[in-house]
């Protein structure tokens, strides 16, 4: 695109994109906008975007080890990444060991696959996708599947290969994934993970974990793994408008915290309905 603009730069993007494209296009935008009234997805997909971090799905290590050991199971040379994701939220993804899943790169895979309720409907879906920071100059090819000829809906293949002549070749390896998770009762809990409520402020506050009940909501974000997550709003935090209000009250303290260069480690702040406080460590933001 640069290359194009640099040529031209009165050159009609539309229609290098198509109508495809453009929906993508405008899907990721409203994903970054999902705190704004108008919008009616999932607020946490503007914190993806905040924080630069996916939202993980909420599972029981057990289970998530056979997750990945059901993708462990692809044996295609030109396999680059294999990811599994429940609706919006990231289930598990491997990756070749010298290779690198940037997480901007895992959020547009994931913008990707929730911008068309056609990949729901189709048996599996070739596309062509540029991940730039594993490749700004080129293409990768992903087979996209929504599990439900499994029992399993809202629950998301991605096999992403550097080849376009892998259709065959992934389609096969998703049916074996498929099987393995099926067969060991791994599809149903996620299907059920993906229908399922965040978990609640009240569950921690009855767990030995000494969570203060004037705390009513929380991000936790893995700097080290890229992820992250929170319990869904309370009842302080019942209506739409609270909610955006919240979010805006994280975004604006997450660049406040790390513009300028500032190495702030407890950032505390507070207006008339709320106040919010930040604590930074090495691997982690709270």
């Amino acid at each position: 695109l640069e290359h194009v603009f640099k040529r031209k730069h009165g050159f009609d993007l539309r229609n290098l994109l198509g109508l495809s494209g453009e929906q993508v296009l405008s899907h990721l935008v409203g994903s970054m906008d999902a705190h704004k009234f108008s919008s009616s997805l999932p607020l946490h997909t503007s914190m993806s975007f905040v924080l630069g971090a996916p939202a993980c799905a909420r599972l029981s290590p057990t289970l998530r080890n056979e997750v990945n050991k059901a993708l462990l199971s692809v044996r295609n040379p030109h396999l680059i990444y294999a990811v599994l994701l429940a609706k919006e939220q990231l289930v598990q993804f491997v990756r070749p060991r010298k290779t690198a899943l940037w997480a901007e790169d895992l959020l547009l895979i994931i913008n990707l696959v929730n911008s068309s309720e056609s990949f729901k409907q189709s048996e599996g879906t070739w596309t062509p996708l540029c991940l730039p920071l594993y490749s700004p100059d080129a293409n990768v090819f992903a087979y996209i599947c929504y599990l439900h000829k499994h029992g399993a809906p809202d629950v998301c293949l991605v096999l992403i290969a550097g080849s376009d002549n892998e259709f065959f070749g992934l389609s096969e390896s998703k049916e074996s994934v498929a099987k393995i998770l099926d067969a060991n009762g791994s599809l149903a809990q996620l299907q059920k993970s993906a229908l399922s409520p965040p978990f609640n402020m009240s569950e921690l506050q009855q767990a030995p974990t000494n969570v203060s009940r004037n705390v009513f909501h929380f991000i936790y974000f893995s700097t080290s793994m890229n992820q992250f997550v929170a319990p869904a709003f309370s009842k302080l935090h019942g209506d739409r408008q609270s909610q955006q209000r919240l979010i805006r009250g994280y975004q604006n303290l997450a660049f406040w915290v790390h513009g300028h260069n500032r190495k702030n480690k407890l950032t505390l702040t507070t207006d008339s309905h709320q106040t919010i406080l930040s604590w930074i460590d090495r691997d982690i933001e709270l």
